[in-house]
């Protein structure tokens, strides 16, 4: 497994996502997410190993009566895949057509 808890930080591959502050390190480079950017990055952290499905963000982060549109998780997963980018992470964020999304290690 790539991903572990060491205290309040979230571990996959060679990326940091810190449930404190909410910032995403790598490679000494670092930057604050979002809440709902930390909260999509957190779950599939969780759940590196599967594809998650939309509506699993959805409910999870915008709740089951929410008016939250699939595109909404679309535009905050554009935002993660430019900051995991910008710190030089090995990490991709992977859609899979008409299942969700996956953490992929680029490094593989």
């Amino acid at each position: 497994r790539k991903d572990a808890y060491i205290g309040n930080e979230l571990c996959y591959s060679n990326t940091i996502l810190n449930k404190d502050t909410h910032e995403i390190c790598c490679q000494g480079n670092s930057l604050k997410l979002g809440l709902k950017e930390y909260q999509i990055l957190e779950l599939l952290m969780q759940n590196s190993a599967q594809i998650i499905p939309k509506e699993r963000f959805i409910e999870k982060i915008w709740g089951f009566d929410s008016e939250a549109e699939y595109n909404a998780i679309e535009v905050y997963v554009s935002f993660i895949r430019k900051k995991l980018i910008a710190i030089g992470s090995n990490i991709q964020v992977k859609a899979t057509r008409g299942l969700g999304y996956s953490l992929e290690d680029d490094h593989d």
